[in-house]
């Protein structure tokens, strides 16, 4: 067999399938029975699937609802299998059958050169697809597949490099010595400040080695963390990042994934030609999106070219970063304009730029490991609201809290705004003086902070509390020998007794 089935009863279209190839496919193309299509899509595709294809070209000669159900059943039940959908195509059919699955759509009647390229590109991402598959109850902890994860973003800024590091970090502390961290982004690349190393060789000096490169060879050029992970840092200058061609990026992570379980990659902002290698060689794609309306816009285009181009076979994982920012733009927003889930969600915290700035990642100051699938909010105790400082307060006696606290344990105290001397010396009032002359019973206890109208502001000096000196004196009278104004004199008369 080929690997290219024909699911159409047009024995004219398998003639010019045979004239595209020059008449080099051998056997019989077409896999036609009437009654094939009536009933379950299921059987049909089972089918179809004896015979071990790798392209199913649907059509011609068949409904458009009829080629279209058949393709979501193949992207569903066979995902090693590419579709294409032969027929007229239209605005309308492409985005159909993108939404459905299919690789690609071709006219019936198209030149030969085009339609074997056509069929040609299908079969080279039938060849990716069952590469990348890992069958169940195999992995990476049974030693038989290798997961690379890519960590891609439309959009700088949006926190690859902090889920890159922290992701590999945590598989690290899961299987020491068995993760390796690529940088490829090779102009402004931030792993080695990351994870704080200062790597003597880097991607670069891989393309520029003089020795044929092989697994032993890559391995010199790798910088071991204290955590137990590997990382093959990206070039100091931009200007290196020449050196470093498409082939050389898809032979180092050819050779990274034949001597380590888990490759993490960290990529550039954008869809460049590196970028493309590593989502191309990737079993699962992390697509990290922020909280704001570009981020949403962008990540939505990435994921619509990465079906266009025919990356539907790695397992995605959607990441939102500061989740938690009061933007007016909520998870459930998001979700509906991309069209997949959150399966992780970064709350925003001080520890994760702190962490960025110091080179210590947030997963290497945990306890211990989690074994769990999705990661938790990182320091928690970092976003508590620090408590708000109590003014100081005087007691009976004038001292502050901190003089009352110091006495108590007979230790030194510490200057508090608001407290001191200084506050004491300006809480203090005058003490209220009585008709002889001494201090009343409760000034003589210590000064006692002032209320309302008696406080010192603005425009109102210090006044004295206590009663005034002329209500003393209109209540006890004058002092002897001082005459009230406007008092008649008295004449000293003998008093006449009775």
């Amino acid at each position: 067999m080929s690997g290219i089935v024909l699911a159409t009863a047009s024995e004219d279209f398998e003639g010019h399938v045979r004239d595209a190839f020059g008449g080099v496919l051998n056997g019989d193309l077409r896999c036609w029975r009437d009654g094939l299509l009536r009933g379950d899509p299921t059987r049909a595709i089972a089918e179809i699937a004896r015979s071990g294809p790798e392209v199913v070209a649907v059509g011609p000669g068949l409904p458009v609802d009829t080629a279209l159900e058949l393709t979501r059943t193949f992207d569903r039940e066979r995902p090693e299998i590419s579709v294409v959908i032969v027929a007229e195509p239209t605005p309308g059919l492409w985005e159909q059958a993108l939404r459905a699955g299919a690789r690609d759509v071709v006219a019936p009647d198209a030149p030969g050169p085009e339609l074997r390229s056509v069929l040609e590109r299908a079969l080279e991402t039938a060849h990716r697809r069952r590469s990348n598959l890992v069958p169940s109850g195999e992995g990476p902890a049974g030693g038989s597949g290798t997961r690379l994860i890519s960590v891609v973003s439309p959009k700088g800024g949006s926190g690859k490099t902090t889920i890159s590091s922290n992701l590999a970090v945590g598989l690290a502390r899961l299987a020491p010595g068995g993760v390796v961290l690529v940088d490829f982004d090779l102009q402004f690349g931030d792993v080695a400040n990351a994870l704080r190393l200062t790597p003597e060789l880097t991607l670069a000096d891989t393309a520029r080695a003089s020795l044929a490169l092989d697994a032993t060879v890559l391995k010199a050029y790798l910088v071991p963390h204290p955590v137990g992970l590997y990382a093959l840092c990206a070039p100091e200058s931009p200007a290196e990042a020449d050196d470093i061609s498409v082939e050389h990026a898809a032979r180092v992570l050819e050779l990274l994934r034949g001597e380590f379980p888990y490759v993490v990659v960290d990529t550039a902002a954008g869809i460049d030609e590196i970028t493309l290698v590593a989502m191309e060689q990737a079993t699962d794609l992390v697509l990290v999106g922020a909280t704001d309306v570009a981020s949403t816009r962008s990540m939505r285009k990435e994921v619509e070219a990465l079906d266009v181009i025919g990356l539907t076979t790695q397992r995605r994982h959607f990441v939102l970063n500061r989740a938690d920012a009061r933007v007016g733009l909520g998870p459930n927003d998001i979700e509906a304009t991309i069209g997949m889930k959150v399966d992780v969600a970064v709350p925003s915290s001080r520890a994760v730029p702190l962490s960025m700035n110091q080179g210590t990642p947030c997963w290497s100051r945990t306890a211990a490991p989690r074994p769990a699938g999705r990661w938790e909010s990182w320091s928690t105790a970092s976003r508590r609201r620090p408590r708000r400082p109590r003014a100081a307060s005087c007691d009976v006696g004038g001292r502050t809290d901190e003089a009352q606290r110091a006495a108590r344990t007979g230790g030194p105290t510490r200057y508090r705004p608001g407290s001191g001397p200084e506050a004491e010396q300006r809480h203090r009032r005058p003490p209220a003086r009585t008709a002889r002359g001494r201090a009343s019973r409760r000034d003589r206890s210590g000064p006692r902070p002032l209320r309302g109208s008696q406080a010192p502001g603005p425009g109102r000096p210090l006044r004295p509390s206590g009663p005034s000196p002329l209500r003393l004196v209109a209540r006890r009278g004058p002092a002897p020998g001082v005459r009230r104004p406007g008092a008649r004199r008295r004449c000293s008369r003998p008093s006449r007794s009775r």
